[in-house]
């Protein structure tokens, strides 16, 4: 009996110990910047900025989708799944049609640690 309630035990932790380190074993997102500004940037003339990122976790990065405020703002990433220590990108576009002070966020939405990452851009278009 005592011998069963031991390989019990055993097994209760080996399972336990082996579902820590998968979920230990996930993909993470480090951008090398959040924020961008662009300044001052000219009427109805798009400008663009890349965002660089490195997967620094342990998994595959799969950037699942981007969300903007507007179709003002036009995003492009890394399609393909990003290897760990590997570099991707998200590329964003704004097209400057209204004249003003802008600020936009945009949301990263991945199969990382961190689910949901923000970035920001500004300017003001003259």
């Amino acid at each position: 009996m005592k011998r069963l309630i031991f390989i019990i035990i055993a097994s209760a932790f080996c399972f336990f110990a082996k579902a820590q380190s998968d979920s230990l074993k996930l993909a993470e997102l480090k951008f090398e910047t959040l924020f961008y500004n662009f300044d001052t940037i000219d009427f109805e003339k798009p400008v663009t900025y890349i965002f660089k990122f490195k997967n620094t976790g342990k998994a595959d990065l799969l950037i699942k989708n981007v969300i903007v405020g507007c179709k003002c703002t036009e995003p492009e990433w890394s399609k393909k799944p990003i290897k760990k220590h590997k570099k991707g990108f998200v590329k964003i576009t704004y097209n400057a049609g209204t004249k003003g002070a802008f600020y936009k966020t945009i949301i990263i939405n991945t199969n990382g640690k961190t689910a949901n990452q923000s970035l920001s851009i500004k300017g003001f278009v003259r």
